[in-house]
């Protein structure tokens, strides 16, 4: 199950990468996040030199922590659901700058 949402989430963030909005947002910007999910799986995200990679496993000092669900990373990268509903709802705990989190906003 794990390499099926990895697969889902490197194809979403090419998608991603072709908006103009997602281009603008990332500009000259470089993050390292991590996902955790309740399962225990574990995804790190990089963003440099405008574009974004995803991959399994830990990185070390993140500028982000992300945890949640499966289900609602699947939702929010196939844009079922809004990164705002998830975290009121619970679903999606973030923890990193405020200035980071209004910047995810504008990727996806």
């Amino acid at each position: 199950m794990g390499n099926d949402l990895l697969e889902l989430m490197r194809e979403r963030i090419v998608i991603g990468l072709t908006r103009e909005k997602t281009m603008e947002a990332i500009d000259g910007w470089e993050r390292t996040a991590l996902l955790i999910l309740e399962d225990g799986s574990k995804y790190n995200f990089v963003v440099k030199d405008n574009d974004i990679t995803v991959n399994e496993g830990e990185i070390q000092d993140p500028d982000m922590t992300i945890k949640s669900d499966e289900d609602t990373i699947r939702k929010l990268f196939l844009e079922e659901m809004r990164a705002e509903s998830a975290i009121i709802r619970r679903k999606l705990k973030v923890r990193g700058s405020t200035r980071d989190l209004l910047k995810i906003r504008q990727i996806f």
